[in-house]
């Protein structure tokens, strides 16, 4: 259920806040604006809310809003203030109205009486109608960002291209969120993207309230933007304010990602954006124009992140020659009691362009730099032992299949790396690199174990490390991935298939450890699957050597 409504204050907006608690209801609250397509309540209603509850206004505007909520299928409820502005909503067709006096509680029954009043009233050709009216509009909005859509804009784009002889499109691009996908899985990236839309959004409505005809925006697919900009001033000039623009949305949508995900998601978040000017050319179709503009802007976009890459080889390489790289320490704990068990070594790169690991690794895999970095990440994992972990914890470092061909690491003994005790050493073989050479693979690894090292499988059922893989590998350690675990206290089916996993460990004397557990349910329901360690936001955030944890 969504509730959408005019942002109200004080007791208003807590009695609002409580009913729609006591209904299970989403709310979502918009800044009061003029009527029309384009004002932010209008915009509210292409997300597609079951009711809309706003404060009494002109009988002309209420009548208004009755019939676009109508054609959506939604419920209408009316806050009034005196029993004259009660008559007036229900002369406007509105399925409810309340007075100051309603508590919250029925409040909440008014607001479902509405929609029931609303539900009833939609006659089979009505709601045919709405469905009608819903999939019209989603040609033309994007249901996701309530945005236009590419069809409706070149109307626009056209006027403007006609009334001012030009056009500026800015193709905007966003990169790695396909990664930010197969880590966190697609309800995260879902978040992410609603982050980015609302940011998008914003900043688009800042810039056009300095000049209303400035620039329009529209979703273009996944998660890529077209914004199309009337940018009167000379050739080098729009240049310049294209670069600012670009900097400053790329600023404000990361800030917007930290504040609302945290800084490893917004240090996965990059954007690209290629622009190209466009001229009214009588000889040709301006739609056809248009396109062609839109391609060639996407292709400066990708030029830009060809561009991109190359800095981030350099920063790669000035980070491995200056060592600036740390590592945060994120502890794996007994499930039965939460005592620390060990902690897993996580690296980052010091400079902000490389703080994320998959930035990290992923350019230095792209630099064919990847057992430069390795070597260097294991050496300041090891580092860390003596002022973090107490002598009876286990460091878990992440191990790649890439970094068994690398011969420095092959023929590393223990006290290369300064260990005393390398049984307190669990290398997790992180398998997004394909095993091709089992039988080689595992003379590698008894190489290892001879010498005192254990092994863990990381991302058990996520897709790259099956049970082939753990047979073959015969690990020390299984970690259940992520996906595997979140949301586990509502999903029968990954209860069974956990429990089956301790069950097969438990006879070859594995231990399984659940990746992921941010709820105190899900901590719960591991812990009654006999899951020995565990290890997540619930309990401690990632600290680096030295802080302790968090």
């Amino acid at each position: 259920m969504k509730i959408l409504a005019q942002a109200a204050a004080g007791a208003a907006a807590e009695g609002l806040a409580a009913a729609a608690l006591q209904l299970g209801a989403e709310l979502i609250t918009v800044e009061p604006g003029k009527n029309g397509s384009e004002s932010p309540l209008y915009g509210g209603l292409r997300s597609h809310p079951d009711l809309v509850f706003v404060p009494a206004g002109p009988l002309a505007d209420l009548q208004e809003l009755r019939t676009a909520t109508r054609a959506r299928g939604a419920a209408l409820a009316v806050a009034c203030a005196t029993p004259e502005e009660a008559l007036r909503a229900a002369a406007a067709g509105a399925d409810e109205w309340t007075l100051p006096s309603t508590t919250p509680a029925e409040l909440a029954a008014r607001l479902e009486s509405a929609m029931e009043r609303s539900r009833r009233s939609s006659l089979p050709q009505a709601a045919a109608e709405v469905a009608e009216h819903l999939q019209y509009e989603e040609l033309l909005y994007d249901r996701f960002t309530g945005f236009p859509t590419l069809p409706l804009m070149l109307e626009r784009a056209r006027e403007m291209l006609e009334r001012s002889g030009r056009l500026t499109l800015l193709y905007i691009e966003f990169v790695r969120y396909s990664k930010l996908e197969e880590i966190y899985g697609w309800q995260k990236l879902d978040e992410v993207l609603q982050s980015t839309a609302a940011a998008v959004r914003d900043f688009y409505d800042q810039q056009r309230d300095a000049q209303e005809s400035l620039l329009m925006v529209s979703h273009a697919g996944d998660d890529d933007f077209i914004f199309f900009t009337d940018l009167p001033e000379p050739v080098d000039q729009a240049e310049r304010r294209i670069n600012e623009l670009a900097e400053a949305l790329q600023t404000y949508i990361r800030e917007r990602l930290e504040q609302d995900h945290g800084a490893d998601i917004a240090s996965l978040f990059d954007i690209y954006i290629g622009s190209t000017t466009i001229f009214r050319n009588p000889k040709i179709r301006t739609e056809r124009m248009i396109y062609r503009g839109i391609r060639e802007a996407a292709q400066a976009a990708r030029s830009v992140e060809h561009r991109e890459r190359s800095r981030k080889v350099a920063d790669l390489k000035e980070t491995l020659r200056q060592g600036a790289v740390y590592v945060e320490y994120h502890p794996i704990v007994i499930t039965a009691t939460k005592e620390i068990y060990g902690y897993e070594a996580l690296a980052r790169g010091s400079h902000r362009a490389m703080r994320s690991p998959q930035i990290l690794f992923g350019v230095a895999e792209e630099a064919n730099l990847i057992w430069e970095l390795s070597r260097l990440c294991r050496q300041r994992a090891v580092e860390g032992m003596e002022t973090h972990l107490q002598a009876h914890q286990l460091l878990f470092i992440n191990i790649d299949p890439h970094d068994f061909r690398d011969p420095a690491f092959r023929s590393m003994k223990a006290e290369d790396l300064g260990i005393e005790h390398p049984e307190r050493i669990v290398l997790e073989i992180t398998e997004r690199t394909a095993i091709t050479d089992y039988p080689a693979f595992q003379v590698y690894l008894k190489e290892f174990r001879d010498q005192g090292f254990r092994f863990a499988v990381d991302d058990a059922g996520s897709g790259y490390a099956g049970l082939g893989s753990i047979a073959n590998l015969q690990p020390d350690f299984i970690k259940l991935d992520i996906s595997l675990i979140s949301d586990i206290d509502t999903n029968f089916m990954k209860q069974n298939l956990v429990e089956t996993m301790v069950s097969f460990a438990n006879e070859h004397d594995i231990k399984v450890i659940a990746e992921g557990v941010e709820r105190e349910d899900e901590y719960e329901t591991v812990k009654g699957l006999g899951v020995h360690l565990t290890q997540g936001f619930l309990f401690h955030k990632p600290a680096r050597a030295g802080q302790g944890p968090r």
